[in-house]
């Protein structure tokens, strides 16, 4: 699926990592569980720090202090930690904290017509991966090649870039699933380097 909206900016426009800081929520189920591993890799490269989808005390005060040294804020989740990083980026809306990027992979609900909402106009910029194709071994089980759907998510400040894999293909045979998503929404991005695509700061 062509990502035209997504094209990246240029290298020149590129903001160090030192001026950057990336929040991750891990999701459920531990860091080896889902494509939990590919997300720290990739925040990692960022120089990001990871956290349990329970944690958003502590991902909170971790974007607090970087907003205090003048740093761009980027928040990150995938599956129960994008729901994590939405209420997240609502509570830092209500403080007064903006975000530069908000990217989520795949946040589901166990309301399969959910449509998550950002409340403040906070954010930059959000990205939003979901898929719904179809699910195995079970409506809500963590076991099968595909335990979970995503949900859209919505806000009435900025154009959130829904990209929605459903129907496609991860690779030969092989949908675009809650386990896989991940590494799909990476790979997908503009040829461009992902730090040079979502570190940017906020412009308006």
């Amino acid at each position: 699926m062509p990502l035209t909206i997504n094209r990246a900016p240029s290298a020149q426009n590129l903001v160090s990592k030192n001026t950057l800081a990336v929040a991750g929520f891990y999701g459920a189920g531990g860091p080896n569980a889902g494509d939990n591993q590919s997300l720290n890799a990739w925040v990692s490269h960022m120089g990001g720090a990871m956290f349990s989808p329970l944690a958003k005390r502590q991902a909170r005060q971790y974007l607090i202090q970087g907003a205090s040294q003048g740093k761009f804020l980027v928040l990150v989740g995938y599956s129960r930690g994008g729901t994590s990083a939405i209420k997240l980026a609502n509570v830092l809306g209500r403080l007064g904290i903006s975000l530069s990027h908000l990217v989520i992979f795949d946040a589901h609900s166990v309301f399969d017509n959910k449509t998550f909402k950002l409340r403040y106009n906070n954010i930059g910029q959000a990205h939003n991966f979901f898929q719904r194709n179809p699910r195995s071994a079970g409506q809500y089980g963590w076991w099968g090649i595909n335990p979970y759907w995503g949900c859209p998510l919505q806000s009435n400040y900025i154009e959130v870039q829904q990209i929605d894999f459903t129907g496609d293909y991860f690779k030969t045979g092989i949908l675009v699933s809650h386990l896989n998503i991940v590494r799909q929404s990476l790979a997908a991005l503009p040829s461009a380097s992902v730090q040079e695509h979502l570190a940017q700061p906020i412009t308006t």
